[in-house]
């Protein structure tokens, strides 16, 4: 039976004959000089993974909301309840985490994620004024410090979503800034 095609052996020595016995097999292109790589919009800041910092303001922003809504179902009628501030912060958060982490995909989010920020930058600096009130005015009963308890972890984390929503402002600017000088 006949194959069409010849043996790794035939085609080795084929090459050997060819070429001669110091030559290589395989050649490779290599270029004398090296193109850059075409930079993408807000490639500085993608740098910075604000992805990942809108993801941590998701995950806050969910824990903020589900605790102001079992503080809102068990505590008395307060200046953050009255306000809903924890349910307030946390629908902001998530908002805007999730804006910070589509930025990657559309580069034309980033003055609405710039604005978003900001919103949520100012609401949740009032409501830790609020936060802050309602624990220094507490009564010190049994049940008020659990209430206590869970305001203090309300204001954890809404200090944790400032912290990480200022650092996110700080890169948004900068690239807001060099987007309009080179335009």
């Amino acid at each position: 039976m006949a194959c069409a095609s010849p043996s790794m052996m035939e085609m080795i020595e084929r090459d050997e004959e060819e070429g001669g016995p110091g030559q290589p097999l395989i050649r490779q292109y290599q270029p004398t000089e090296l193109i850059p790589a075409k930079r993408l919009p807000l490639h500085n800041l993608l740098q910075k993974q604000p992805g990942a910092m809108g993801v941590v303001q998701i995950v806050s922003g969910i824990t903020s909301f589900g605790l102001g809504v079992v503080l809102a179902a068990k505590s008395t009628l307060t200046l953050t309840i009255l306000f809903r501030v924890p349910i307030l912060t946390g629908l902001l958060f998530f908002i805007s985490g999730m804006l910070s982490s589509l930025m990657h995909k559309f580069s034309r989010l980033l003055p609405v994620c710039f604005a978003v920020n900001i919103g949520c930058l100012c609401v949740a600096g009032v409501g830790i004024l609020f936060l802050i009130a309602d624990l220094s005015l507490q009564s010190s009963q049994v049940e008020s410090r659990m209430i206590g308890h869970v305001k203090a972890l309300i204001l954890c984390v809404t200090v944790l979503d400032v912290i990480i929503t200022g650092i996110l402002l700080f890169y948004l600017r900068k690239e807001l800034l060099s987007t309009r000088k080179k335009s």
